[in-house]
């Protein structure tokens, strides 16, 4: 059985979501295809682990939906931890 995530591990989920929505981005950047589908699937492996989801047992989880809404909570607060560097 799952354990309720305490309020800490949440902001530690959306400290990685973010990280790892920001390396998704730069391997785009990049066109590594590659690299783009491996953060792809450790940014749902992130959500499923998250919100304690069994694949397995929860066939119907509208996967697509919860990433959106981990993201729109992991980028709430990122504002002010986020440093943004413009590369010439």
């Amino acid at each position: 059985m799952f354990e309720k995530r305490d309020q800490g591990a949440g902001r530690e989920y959306a400290r990685l979501f973010r990280l790892l929505s920001a390396a998704k981005d730069e391997a785009e950047k990049l066109q590594l295809r590659n690299l783009m589908h491996l953060t792809n699937m450790a940014l749902l492996q992130v959500v499923i682990d998250w919100d304690g989801i069994d694949p397995d047992r929860e066939l119907d989880a509208n996967l697509e939906k919860l990433v959106g809404s981990k993201a729109k909570i992991a980028m709430k607060d990122a504002g002010e931890n986020l440093i943004v560097i413009d590369r010439h």
